[in-house]
């Protein structure tokens, strides 16, 4: 009896997890699109992450980063956390990682 209940919250663990990484990845878009505007800045693509997390909910010790390198003209945004444990071996680390172009403008006569 003990091997289905770990079973059942085994399955409810699997089911957090993926929650959590579906949220960290939604974040980590949501931050480079905020990042990636002409006029913007890295805390704006903070603000951008910080605002999906709040709603998501589900993950734990989280850590954004963000990166807009305007020599590369890349945004890069990493979302790393743990997934919450209802089993003793589970809280998962969890990792998702988004890149995107920095916008800028282009002449009409250099397009």
């Amino acid at each position: 009896m003990p091997a289905v209940l770990m079973l059942i919250m085994l399955i409810f663990q699997v089911g957090l997890f993926w929650h959590a990484k579906q949220a960290a990845d939604v974040a980590a878009e949501e931050a480079v699109e905020a990042a990636q505007l002409a006029a913007a800045s890295e805390a704006d693509g903070l603000a951008g992450a910080n605002t999906i997390l709040g709603q998501a909910g589900n993950l734990q010790n989280v850590i954004v980063t963000v990166d807009r390198n305007v020599g590369t003209g890349l945004v890069t945004v990493t979302v790393s956390g743990d997934a919450p444990a209802i089993v003793p071996f589970g809280g998962w680390h969890i990792e998702s990682q988004a890149q995107g172009s920095i916008e800028r403008f282009i002449p009409a006569g250099e397009r």
